[in-house]
């Protein structure tokens, strides 16, 4: 999974793409809160690892000298983006968060979000379907990571079938970390494209879905 050399301390050279870590990551949790609660590495630019409960809230609720603009760790420090981010409201700060929450809240209701549980049991169904009378299954692959991407492509109004795609794209995102800048930024472009090409598509065609309710908020 990871180019770089393997960990030689989890409290002072921690990698979160490093092959124990991805293997069984709880047992070096586990020890980190005890021995060292917030970890620190030289790799990526410079890191830290809190690893408490009580750690993590504090920062963050602490907006002043914590921000959100940056979800994954990469080679690069991530550029200047705050308030905003660059997929917000995840990556935003104050005050442009509070905004954006406010505006996806209604789409994002009980009562909404309810519409989508008749389709999505459905779909769930006929992937269980699909494997049954298999001695073994890889519940990961051929069921877990179906589900999210055909559900939030129904959602934005973007074609069904484009799920392998999303699927492509995750990996890209949460996988290319260890790439130069460079190389992650070229192996985006293809994200930003469909992206585009999907809000150009809703621009011209409105529908009721959650892209064109984004659109026109």
């Amino acid at each position: 999974m990871s180019e770089h050399p393997p960990v030689r301390d989890w409290a002072t050279d921690f990698d979160h793409t490093d092959e124990a870590w991805a293997a069984d990551p709880y047992p070096i949790w586990d020890q980190l809160r005890r021995t060292c609660p917030v970890a620190h590495s030289d790799r990526y630019g410079g890191t830290w690892l809190p690893t408490r409960h009580e750690d993590v809230a504090a920062i963050a609720y602490d907006t002043e000298n914590f921000t959100s603009r940056s979800v994954v760790v990469t080679n690069y420090r991530p550029p200047d983006l705050a308030p905003r981010g660059i997929a917000p409201p995840i990556s935003s700060d104050p005050p442009f968060h509070a905004g954006a929450r406010r505006m996806l809240l209604p789409l994002m209701s009980p009562h909404v979000i309810a519409r989508w549980e008749p389709s999505t049991r459905e779909y769930c169904e006929t992937l269980v379907e699909d494997l049954r009378g298999r001695d073994a299954i890889d519940a990961a692959v051929e069921y877990a990571q179906h589900i999210p991407v055909r559900v939030i492509a129904r959602m934005l109004g973007f074609p069904e079938a484009d799920a392998d795609l999303f699927r492509g794209f995750v990996h890209h995102v949460l996988e290319s970390v260890t790439l130069p800048f460079e190389q992650r930024f070229m192996g985006m472009q293809d994200i930003f494209e469909y992206l585009r090409v999907q809000v150009q598509d809703h621009i011209e065609n409105p529908r009721d879905d959650l892209t064109t309710a984004l659109l026109t908020a």
